[in-house]
Order: structure tokens, then sequence, then C-alpha cells
């Protein structure tokens, strides 16, 4: 498989899942943004398995990023980068969905500029990933 092709495109996924936030955030559907934060956060840490040639099978991208650290020799900037992921990753996760109702779209409780500071500090992340990216194939 060849791992920068595979790199390229979660990072193409989390191009779309990162727009896809932006735009529901716009709307003012904080829900749906949130769950696309998820999406973006793990085709992240996809991007940045591949390019190590670390595969995760069982969709848990962003846990896998500890093993990656465990066995490769990664620089402070990565490892920084890495504990950035995991860290938004379990605030992401103790957010409260709540289904009010088959009937009725779910909602979250969160304040709308909580899920804005997510959203900036996932569009900082997104960057940091793509310099990653473009250096490992400088």
């Amino acid at each position: 498989m060849n791992s920068s092709a595979l790199a390229s495109e979660f990072l193409l996924r989390g191009t779309r899942t990162l727009k896809e936030a932006t735009e529901a955030y716009n709307e003012g559907d904080l829900y749906y943004t949130l769950v696309r934060l998820d999406e973006t956060l793990n085709n992240l840490a996809s991007v940045i398995l591949s390019l190590y040639g670390v595969y995760s099978v069982d969709g848990d991208s962003v846990n896998a990023l500890s093993y990656l650290e465990d066995t490769r020799d990664l620089d402070s900037s990565l490892k920084s980068l890495i504990k950035e992921i995991q860290d938004l990753d379990r605030q992401l996760s103790i957010t409260n969905f709540i289904d009010e109702s088959s009937l009725k779209s779910p909602s979250v409780v969160v304040r709308n500029a909580e899920v804005k500071t997510t959203l900036d500090r996932i569009t900082k992340i997104f960057d940091k990933v793509q310099e990653v990216f473009d250096e490992f194939h400088s």
C-alpha cells in the first residue's frame, strides 16, 4: 500500500469534514458541527499514522497515535501535535450529545462559544498536520 497516497486521501477527507463542520457551525447546527469535528480529528490522526505506515484497524486513529509515539522516534513538535489531537479528542468525547427523541434531531449541551473555540483549535491542528504532510514529502 502506498502510505503517501493513503495519507493524501485522509487529508482530503479531513478537508471535507472540516469544511462541513464550519458550514454547520455557521448555520447554527452545533450537534453536527461536533460530529464532523470528531471525524476531522480522526482523519487528521490517520494522516499522521499513514505517513509512518501505521494503519488503525479498529477505526480509532486518535488512540492509535499512542502506538506511534511508543514505536517511533518522533521529534518534539510531532509529539506535541499528537498530544494536542488526543486532548481535543478527549474533550469532544465528554461533550454531552442528547438524543431527545427519535422524531427530533439530537442536540448538544454546549455553548456556541465552546464550539467556536473547538472549531478554531481543530482548524489550527489541520494546518499543522498539513505542514507535517508537506514536510514529509519534501
